[in-house]
């Protein structure tokens, strides 16, 4: 039982890696912003690998990227979540961007679910997607929960609707 959860964590701070290493670039740029080797880098965006980020090179490309991805998944392995204190009022135009966001993951991993479970055999490289589905996912929800609270403490939130054509 231990071993499942330790695995479990493992493949959610693997699959925050991975989403790190790709929001700034990808394996190459993510070696030069952290001065870390390419094959470094690349050990930790490897499924099959057993390396993580260490955490001054994290601390650098969830900098960089804006996104604290590792931060947030390392909070919620203990209970918490983590606030931006930057973040600006609601905005009904990034509502309906995240909404839309959040309808193509859920698509996405939809897709590749009936994919994986469509010979009622689920192999180790489609669970392997499906958390790296299912996280992106979760991490879409976390932003528009965060939206819909900020609507909440500012009273509401105005969506402008779309203009077509030459219409003013």
């Amino acid at each position: 039982m231990q071993d499942s959860l330790t695995n479990a964590w493992f493949y959610q701070l693997k699959a925050a890696n991975r989403l790190l290493i790709k929001k700034n670039g990808g394996i190459e740029a993510a070696a030069e912003l952290t001065s870390l080797s390419k094959s470094q880098i690349g050990r930790c965006n490897n499924d099959g690998d057993t390396e993580l980020l260490p955490i001054p090179a994290i601390l650098r490309l969830e900098a960089e990227c804006g996104d604290p991805c590792v931060t947030r998944v390392m909070a919620g392995l203990h209970g918490r979540k983590i606030t931006d204190p930057e973040s600006s009022g609601p905005d009904g135009s990034c509502l309906m961007r995240e909404n839309a966001e959040l309808q193509r993951l859920n698509a996405e991993y939809g897709r590749n679910a009936a994919i994986a479970l469509s010979d009622l055999n689920v192999t180790r490289a489609e669970s392997a997607q499906a958390v790296k589905d299912l996280q992106a996912l979760r991490d879409q929800v976390d932003e528009l929960i965060r939206i819909h609270a900020a609507a909440m403490a500012a009273g509401g939130v105005s969506v402008v609707p779309f203009k077509l054509g030459g219409e003013r």
